[in-house]
């Protein structure tokens, strides 16, 4: 008879090593966490010779399954509210919006579910296709002339029109682009790539970068501005990437303080938003259906891939997705959305996930 203590980086590695030394009817006296490995203690010795006989072996609060979604609950308000010094806001963000997709993928099987009729055998139709890869029903319904003998290329491409802006004239003719987004948005580093696509796209125009927060910087430019109607030919014409954090100031409002300033000058506003965010977080960005002359940008494509969900949404939307942005080099990476591309990664997806 034995009692032994053993330690590894995980519990698996730990139960292996109980195992080899004391066998498979070991009996688990304690598991513990010390200086970050497992530290598990264990007896071969019988299990009613043991001095907690009369005690059961259960698992502790924290690692039961009714106990885990609350615990998981409390840990991404603490994260929310900023409680949580241990693990980083950005790790529960994601986590917190990868459950939410997850929830939401559940939820779209469900409902394919329970309204099939098992007693009739049919193909999946078109819609019944769109609606699996993650589609909402609300979505779909925009567009009656769809049903589910739709050919499936002619329904995919309606949907990605409807969310990809395409070439827009105001925006090509803007002297003032807005980039805003939250402080996690990867915004200032898209800043710079925009800034960086369009002098390369137009080699007859300048574009000076400037933050919101050096306000009198700021308006002493936008009044110092030529505009696109002004400027001769022989003249470069000067454009400016104005840099603001949606804490700061909201769009809107910066708008009107230039227009104060320069009444004939054409904005644009650009609004960065990381990929893995939710159908119900986008449809709530309230600020899409208030301003005009408003487009999107998914950013940290080279950590997460664009969901179907973020599809459904910005088709929902007033305002359309214009750029994507990938890539961690600070000046490359940012690149126009292009309707053959999300046609062709639904098409994709529906081939990989439907068959």
């Amino acid at each position: 008879m034995a009692e032994i203590t053993v330690r590894a980086l995980d519990s698996a590695l730990a139960m292996e090593e109980v195992q080899k030394k004391l066998g498979d009817d070991a009996l688990i006296i304690s598991t513990k966490r010390v200086d970050g490995k497992i530290e598990i203690t264990a007896t071969d010795d019988d299990i009613v010779l043991h001095k907690n006989k009369d005690e059961p072996l259960v698992l502790g609060d924290l690692y039961r399954q009714d106990q885990f979604s609350s615990l998981l609950d409390k840990k991404m308000k603490q994260a929310d509210a900023g409680q949580d010094l241990k693990v980083s806001d950005e790790f529960y963000s994601i986590l917190k919006n990868k459950l939410i997709t997850v929830t939401e993928e559940i939820s779209n099987v469900k409902s394919l579910i329970e309204n099939f009729d098992f007693n009739e055998p049919s193909e999946i139709g078109t819609l019944d296709k769109l609606r699996f890869i993650g589609f909402r029903k609300s979505t779909l319904q925009k567009f009656p002339e769809l049903s589910e003998k739709t050919d499936l290329s002619i329904a995919v491409r309606k949907l990605a029109k409807s969310f990809v802006n395409g070439k827009c004239t105001h925006f090509d003719t803007s002297d003032i682009f807005i980039i805003c987004g939250s402080k996690s948005s990867g915004k200032t580093t898209f800043v710079k790539k925009f800034a960086k696509l369009q002098a390369d796209l137009n080699e007859d125009r300048v574009y000076h970068t400037i933050s919101n927060q050096n306000k009198r910087k700021l308006f002493s430019a936008v009044k110092g501005l030529v505009v696109s109607n002004d400027q001769g030919q022989d003249t470069k014409r000067q454009c400016l990437v104005v840099d603001i954090n949606d804490n700061d100031i909201d769009p809107d409002i910066l708008i009107a303080e230039i227009n104060k300033e320069k009444s004939d000058a054409k904005v644009s506003v650009v609004h960065t938003i990381p990929v893995g965010k939710s159908f119900e977080f986008l449809k709530k960005q309230h600020k899409f259906s208030t301003i005009p002359n408003y487009y999107i940008a998914f950013t940290k494509l080279d950590i997460c891939d664009l969901s179907v969900p973020e599809i459904s949404a910005v088709v929902e939307l007033p305002s359309k997705c214009m750029f994507f942005s990938g890539i961690e080099k600070a000046e490359d990476g940012a690149y126009f959305a292009k309707l053959d591309q999300i046609e062709a990664y639904l098409l994709k997806k529906i081939r990989e996930d439907v068959g």
